[in-house]
């Protein structure tokens, strides 16, 4: 490989970036070797150990050539110098590929690739997609240089989590429009914090780390919707990966809360943070084990502890927001109504709340909250029940090797409680009723208006409403555009109620305490009343059926109040909602 090496040398020593002829031998040159190099590792090890003459003199000298003459270049020799850096980069990641001499050897240029990269991703050269390639190459050979050298793994990301914030390299490379771009920042990323908790650890902890995570939290978002054979769905792939890094080394607490802004009860980077956590703990059969150790030092407990709270701060906004609605559309906050017959009716509640017209008075902000009070209540939801599942493992014997459980989940949510002193059973069934109550319910792509409680002012016949989109209410018909308006509001609270009562039926599976806690706070009518389809909360019956059976089982103050509930409507065989407080069927 002397050989080689020799025209590459001649090639570089004629090197002048400002004549098109010489860089196109330069880059003939390279490309010829990189392909060669590629497939055959004893070709990188030949060329990188050759020392008549050496390579890495010549490979110093073209880099640090090539990142000159791309200072203030003239937009005439773009189109040379880009030529140039790609033979150049693909020529260097293909020799250092898994040769840790020549990866040692060739980090003496990070510096020169750095300020390429800086160049190749300002925002006049993102608008040329011709210099894609550039971005590409370049990030995949810092790539190469630093995959499986932990020393130079360690050097590298040290440097690039604390570099002033206008020189961030990997903030620019996420926000490339290239997805090919996106994906080999995202492998850079992952290489340097693979099998290293204290590299991982940077992300949250030095100067731009959560900087660097707010990058890679708007590109995935992006990326969501993203076919997953497609180029933008390898991306996301990569960037799930290191974030179920995070979560495996328990960084998630500190990541979560360094997101949060003053005044604002959740952030978008939150948010998408929740649907990495939420899909990483439904995938792992031991969710339980990432989520309940406390990380040493860690500011916000645990995991689940994190979890615990903004299930309660997005509950109490949810509550608030709601109550507020109420209070504007000239209805006082429904207050709690002591049934007089039997005392062991719980408080029911005033036709107040149905009678909102939700989206003219409605929070702009709630939906998103409530989106996230869903991917909360999904992750404890997740945790509680695989915890669960390995004790009754345990239990059986099924492996002497089944890790014990330190901490029953389901026990910390119960005795959990929001700064005002609401307890987090309380809260679920408040957040229940309000949202019940405010979002209307659309069945069978139809919206049904809901008859009040008994005892309440409102004295409407139902005889004549059907569960229609068009149905009269106080207002008078319905018109197509407020239908739509209907499903709109509907479909921003999707799976809300669902979440909520599947949670409830799992913290009540045999827990007597539970049970009563919900009897007093008037939960067991909230429950009956979400046995019903919903288009927007999927199965929503059968998981309130299930924590309705939970709530009873075995407890005869609550099997009570459902006794004493007489029904107010009932559908006939017409679809039509008839009112059976007269007597009537």
């Amino acid at each position: 490989m002397d050989a080689a090496v020799r025209r590459i040398a001649i090639a570089a020593e004629a090197l002048d970036p400002d004549n098109t002829e010489r860089v196109r031998v330069l880059a003939d040159v390279l490309d010829e070797y990189a392909p060669i190099l590629a497939n055959d590792t004893d070709a990188r090890r030949n060329i990188g150990n050759a020392t008549s003459p050496s390579i890495w003199p010549t490979l110093s000298h073209l880099w640090n050539l090539t990142s000159a003459a791309h200072t203030d270049p003239d937009p005439d020799d773009e189109p040379r110098l880009l030529s140039l850096c790609v033979s150049l980069a693909r020529f260097t990641r293909n020799l250092v590929a898994c040769e840790p001499s020549n990866q040692q050897r060739a980090f003496v240029n990070e510096r020169a690739i750095r300020s390429l990269i800086y160049h190749y991703t300002s925002f006049n050269a993102t608008q040329n997609p011709n210099s894609f390639p550039a971005t590409r190459m370049l990030s995949q050979t810092l790539s190469n240089i630093i995959t499986g050298n932990d020393a130079l793994s360690q050097t590298l990301w040290s440097t690039y989590v604390n570099l002033p914030e206008e020189q961030l390299v990997l903030t620019r490379l996420f926000a490339s429009p290239d997805a090919r771009t996106v994906t080999s920042a995202f492998v850079l990323v992952l290489n340097c914090v693979h099998e290293s908790t204290e590299r991982a650890e940077l992300l949250t902890r030095s100067p731009r780390g959560p900087r660097i995570c707010l990058t890679m939290l708007d590109r995935i978002a992006a990326l969501f919707e993203a076919e997953e054979a497609s180029e933008e769905g390898r991306a996301f792939d990569i960037g799930y990966e290191v974030f179920e890094r995070l979560v495996e080394t328990g960084l998630v607490p500190d990541l979560y809360i360094r997101l949060s802004v003053e005044g604002e009860v959740v952030t978008p980077h939150q948010t998408t943070l929740l649907k990495l956590v939420d899909s990483y703990l439904f995938a792992s059969q031991h969710a339980y084990e990432a989520a309940l150790p406390r990380r040493p030092g860690a500011a916000g407990g645990s995991l689940f502890d994190v979890l615990t709270n903004a299930f309660l701060e997005l509950s109490s906004y949810t509550q608030q927001s709601i109550q507020r609605a109420i209070a504007s559309d000239g209805s006082s906050p429904a207050e709690p109504q002591q049934a007089e017959a039997n005392p062991n009716v719980p408080p029911t509640f005033g036709a107040s709340l149905g009678d909102i017209s939700p989206l003219q008075n409605l929070d702009l902000l709630l939906p998103k909250v409530c989106e996230a009070l869903v991917l909360v209540t999904q992750c404890l939801t997740t945790v509680a029940l695989r915890a669960e599942e390995a004790v009754a493992a345990r239990q059986g014997g099924e492996s002497a090797q089944s890790q014990f459980v330190q901490a029953s989940p389901k026990d910390v949510l119960v005795t959990a409680a929001a700064s005002t002193g609401q307890g987090f059973v309380e809260s679920l069934i408040e957040t229940l009723r309000l949202v019940d109550a405010f979002v209307p319910r659309i069945t069978y792509g139809r919206l049904v208006k809901r008859p009040p409680p008994p005892g309440s002012a409102d004295t409407d016949t139902l005889a004549q409403e059907k569960p229609t989109a068009a149905a009269p209410d106080a207002g008078g018909a319905r018109t197509p555009a407020e239908a739509a308006q209907d499903a709109r509001t509907a479909q921003a609270f999707a799976h809300v109620k669902r979440d909520l009562v599947r949670l409830l039926g799992v913290l009540a599976s045999e827990n007597r305490a539970v049970q009563d806690r919900v009897r007093v706070c008037g939960g067991i009518p909230v429950v009956m009343n979400l046995c019903v389809v919903d288009d927007y909360n999927p199965y929503l019956r059968e998981h309130a059926i299930f924590a309705l059976r939970n709530l009873l089982f075995g407890n005869a103050e609550s099997q009570a109040v459902v006794d004493a509930i007489k029904p107010v409507g009932k559908w006939d065989e017409q679809k039509v909602l008839r009112d059976l407080r007269g007597g009537e069927a």
